[in-house]
């Protein structure tokens, strides 16, 4: 008893001595600096310790700094070398660790890996909603990536391949995640876009912009045509099929978050015509300054109305999250309003989806009719006995190929009398960004006949209900398989591809890096047509 005392002593007083620095705080969330920019660390006691982890493949040392509200630490950490500190928030001591390496961790064993293809192949073999849509053997690509999945020497290279393994079904609703990709990884901060079929930079960093301006189109990457690379190493990761959106994402991934040993060497024509080739610097996290060239719009509130010419009102609908049951509440306060325009444009070209039941509610205030029709819908379903059976019945020869489905026919969504339409001319704004239960939305009006025109590009084209795996290896990742195929709700034609605009609006580069709006310039005379 008297030697598991002095053991348990001595254990303490060498944790206790560990975390001996102490900073104080009365916020749960405080903000440090590493190298960067400023962000934010939220405090968590329960967390024994909370360790935070930073990665560089290049660096020796960095200066940590956290500040508080009252109080301050800094750090100059040396690589493979933990700090420990402690913050005492709320009469409560959170152990913090500040992990600065130089090596991805491999935690995951060779049978978690292996299980978790596994898993991902069975459960989109019996439940992935498109399972006639891919074109290749399921089987045969599973089989192929046991042996690409044992060979990967950490974790961050077994997300990477099954990515690419999930990449395969294209599909915006499945994928795999990992929670750490980001402490590993650095980004470029060069913004890129197509315009037509060439890639221009809309955005950089003002100290690139001296070598490489706004304007340059990319000619080369690594050796190869930008084509010709996009297609081998980007679109290998995108969750898509549908042309449109596959150049959107190729083009915002391009630069965006990779090993900083990944370089990438662009030869570029400047807007003076002048060739150029640069080794683009990866350090987005760890790099600040002043950028040049196109500042994205962002939407400060869920749901916006401005008011433009002629008393026309543009509705902005961001988003369909709920936010708790609030969003449809918070729609209501404001709506009244739109009462007094002329005529109305919807603004769904940043909605990236959210809850079905908002969509619908919107839909009350367009649809004349006492009702409407939502999306059909099927998901995969297996029998086992009509599967033994179906290599010789007829009948059951979808449960054998693994394609029978369920199909769900459209509900019936009465409008109160107590809702009062917007009974002017309308359109709707969609573009690549339009994800979802915003497509949702679409689908839903798209056959009907007294629908508004829809303007701008085509939606991204992907909607329906994820299959979720939590824990997938472990507590660091996910997967998600799409169980649902959305029909439209007359014809129940699958949805399989983005929505397609009735007037498509495409850009030029000096018109997009004006700041000219002509989706809403060509909305506003369609509403005067009207």
């Amino acid at each position: 008893m008297l030697t598991f005392g002095i053991m348990f002593a001595f254990i303490f007083c060498l944790h206790a001595q560990y975390y001996k620095i102490i900073m104080h705080s009365n916020k749960k969330v405080i903000t440090f600096y590493n190298g960067g920019g400023e962000n934010e660390w939220t405090i968590n006691p329960s967390l024994k310790p909370d360790i935070f982890r930073h990665y560089s493949e290049t660096e020796t040392f960095r200066k940590f700094r956290f500040i508080s509200d009252i109080d301050s630490l800094e750090f100059n950490v040396e690589i493979n070398k933990p700090i420990y500190f402690s913050i005492i928030y709320n009469g409560d001591i959170a152990h913090t660790v500040i992990e600065f390496i130089n090596y991805i961790p491999n935690t995951l064993s060779d049978e978690q890996k292996l299980y978790a293809l596994s898993l991902f192949w069975s459960e989109a073999k019996y439940n992935f909603a498109f399972i006639e849509k891919l074109h290749f053997d399921l089987d045969s690509l599973y089989i192929a990536y046991i042996p690409k999945i044992s060979a990967t020497k950490n974790d961050y290279e077994f997300y990477n391949q099954m990515q690419i393994f999930v990449g395969h079904f294209k599909d915006g609703h499945t994928n795999v995640n990992f929670n750490y990709s980001g402490k590993y990884t650095d980004y470029i901060d060069v913004t890129a876009r197509y315009f037509g079929d060439n890639l221009y930079i809309i955005r950089t960093r003002e100290d690139i912009e001296k070598y490489l301006p706004i304007g340059s189109k990319i000619l080369e990457i690594n050796g190869m045509t930008t084509n010709d690379y996009i297609k081998q190493h980007v679109e290998p990761y995108i969750e898509s099929d549908f042309e449109p959106t596959v150049k959107a994402l190729s083009a915002a991934k391009l630069f965006s978050s990779n090993l900083s040993s990944n370089l990438l060497t662009v030869k570029y024509i400047t807007p003076d015509d002048k060739i150029m080739v640069k080794t683009l610097p990866r350090d987005g996290k760890k790099t600040t300054g002043n950028f040049i060239g196109y500042s994205p719009k962002r939407w400060e509130k869920p749901i916006e109305i401005n008011w433009i010419e002629n008393d026309i009102a543009v509705l902005g609908f961001h988003t369909f999250v709920d936010f708790g049951g609030k969003l449809v509440p918070f729609f209501e306060k404001l709506k009244d309003t739109l009462y007094h325009a002329k005529g109305i444009i919807i603004d769904l070209r940043q909605n990236g989806g959210g809850s079905t039941d908002v969509a619908e509610h919107l839909l009350k205030y367009l649809i004349k009719d006492t009702d409407f029709l939502t999306y059909a819908w099927q998901t995969r379903i297996n029998d086992g006995v009509k599967k033994a059976n179906g290599n010789w019945i007829e009948e059951y020869e979808d449960y054998y190929k693994d394609r029978a489905y369920r199909t769900v026919m459209p509900d019936t969504i009465y409008i109160s009398d107590s809702i009062k339409r917007f009974n002017v001319p309308i359109t709707i704004l969609i573009s690549t960004m339009t994800v979802s239960a915003a497509e949702d939305f679409l689908i839903m009006l798209y056959e009907r006949n007294d629908r508004p025109k829809f303007i701008g590009r085509p939606s991204f084209g992907s909607t329906g209900s994820p299959l979720v795996i939590w824990d997938w290896p472990d507590e660091n990742g996910f997967a998600r398989i799409c169980a649902r195929r959305v029909l439209f709700p007359y014809s129940l034609k699958p949805f399989t591809e983005g929505i397609m605009p009735d007037i498509l609006v495409e850009y030029t580069f000096d018109e997009f890096m004006s700041g000219k709006d002509k989706d809403i310039e060509i909305a506003v005379k369609e509403l005067e047509k009207q």
